[in-house]
């Protein structure tokens, strides 16, 4: 019965996309992570179609592995939306599958984009919470102007003793995280909530995220101490509509023993089908 809710809360149109999804007919976008390319994905997404009979478009922002890691997340994300929009078969909806940053980038399409909509957002090891370095004693590089210009992760580095800095300085997580006054805060909250189901996959063997929480949304606090999403404030005044995709059993967070970049690998095939299987 899970699956019932959002068609009587949402009406006809999602009726629809809800039919169309039973007949396997909404594709499926797969989006690579940091210093990766689509040819690194090739396993996940040939695995993903031989298992759930399902299209499967493996895509690639400018030239893959360079341009994840030199190019700020906002220019990826413009380059995201006009890749995904030049796609007709697209445009009646698809599931999209992010690992890593690619999660990042698949969220703020939903948030920022979605004139092809979004049916399923499923994330694999995505730093949702912020990327931090353990024992780091960096404060500021980071958020300087050259960082935030010239290398990805920046975008989403977040730092717990200088959370006033990133919130000044990042120009991308506390955008798509609504932790700040912007002028798209109403459009990316009301897009988050049109979800059909919004699905968060980490592990605590991830050793690239840190911490792997992140991965489900937990944030860290200024004494390194992990806050679990329903105690952030984000959560609590529902600023991105995560508690409210929660209340109605469209928030889903499932761990894996997998490595962080197993998640694109056969070795972890086995865990993704039993969490896949309720969503593709």
């Amino acid at each position: 019965m899970v699956f019932f809710k959002p068609i009587f809360l949402f009406g006809i149109c999602q009726l629809i996309n809800y039919i169309n999804y039973c007949s396997g007919a909404i594709p499926i976008v797969v989006l690579h992570g940091l210093e990766s390319s689509s040819e690194k994905m090739v396993p996940l997404c040939e695995w993903i179609e031989d298992t759930f009979s399902k299209k499967v478009f493996n895509i690639e922002i400018g030239n893959g592995a360079k341009t994840s890691l030199y190019t700020p997340l906002p220019d990826q994300l413009t380059e995201l939306c006009n890749t995904l929009y030049k796609n007709k078969e697209l445009e009646n909806g698809f599931d999209f599958i992010g690992i890593s940053q690619g999660g990042l980038l698949a969220r703020g399409y939903v948030e920022q984009c979605n004139d092809y909509p979004v049916h399923n957002l499923i994330t694999l090891v995505t730093p949702h919470g912020g990327a931090f370095m353990r024992d780091s004693k960096d404060n500021n590089f980071m958020y300087t102007d050259y960082s935030q210009k010239h290398i990805s992760f920046a975008g989403y580095w977040r730092n717990p003793s200088v959370l006033e800095i990133y919130l000044e300085k990042s120009v991308y997580l506390p955008y798509i995280n609504n932790e700040k006054e912007h002028q798209q805060r109403d459009k990316y909250r009301n897009n988050i909530i049109n979800l059909s189901h919004f699905v968060m996959v980490w592990s605590p063997k991830d050793e690239i995220v840190y911490p792997p929480e992140s991965g489900k949304f937990s944030f860290l606090d200024k004494e390194m101490t992990i806050i679990p999403i329903e105690e952030t404030e984000l959560y609590k005044e529902d600023r991105l509509g995560l508690k409210f995709l929660n209340d109605n059993e469209r928030l889903h967070q499932y761990k894996t023993n997998c490595s962080h970049v197993d998640h694109r690998n056969p070795v972890c095939f086995n865990e993704l089908y039993d969490i896949l299987k309720y969503y593709i």
